[in-house]
């Protein structure tokens, strides 16, 4: 294999890295969830949106802006500024509903959007309980895959 090659190669797998960040977490009706949402740098603009139109929260010029939420979130829904400093940009969603399942993103413009799958389990479906507090369960999902692939074809294709 040539530079050219390695250079392709690690292009394919920080692409990968930066473009396909999904998480899966769940949580019990009634409960508060972290939603996670962080950057490699500071980012002065990011909207959280549910199913991609419902605004969620937002940060506008380094600052938590409301005027724009959607009513289904008002006074559930906090951030952490002092975090913003150190690129973390995850939400808390608190009396979680049956209603909020579903998928979030947290768009940061200038680099990327983080996708986060929230699901809610009912309380009194206990199939779903396995412990006395499985709330908040996070998972990565889809980029894994995505970096086996990315792997595997430097390794068959150069």
């Amino acid at each position: 294999m040539d530079i050219r090659t390695y250079s392709l190669c690690a292009l394919m797998l920080v692409i990968n890295e930066v473009s396909s960040q999904s998480v899966i977490v769940e949580a019990a009706q009634g409960d508060a969830v972290i939603l996670p949402c962080s950057s490699s740098r500071y980012e002065k603009y990011v909207f959280w949106r549910y199913r991609d139109t419902k605004p969620v929260y937002d940060i506008i010029e380094g600052k938590e802006n409301f005027h724009d939420q959607d009513g289904e979130y008002r006074g559930r829904v906090k951030g952490f500024p002092s975090e913003f400093t150190k690129w973390n940009y995850s939400i808390t969603l608190s009396d979680v509903k049956l209603s909020d399942s579903g998928t979030y993103s947290c768009n940061l413009p200038d680099s990327r959007t983080v996708h986060v799958e929230l699901e809610v389990k009912d309380e009194s479906d206990s199939s779903h309980r396995t412990s006395p507090d499985n709330s908040s369960i996070m998972r990565k999902a889809g980029s894994t895959s995505s970096l086996v692939i990315s792997v595997l074809l430097c390794i068959f294709v150069f």
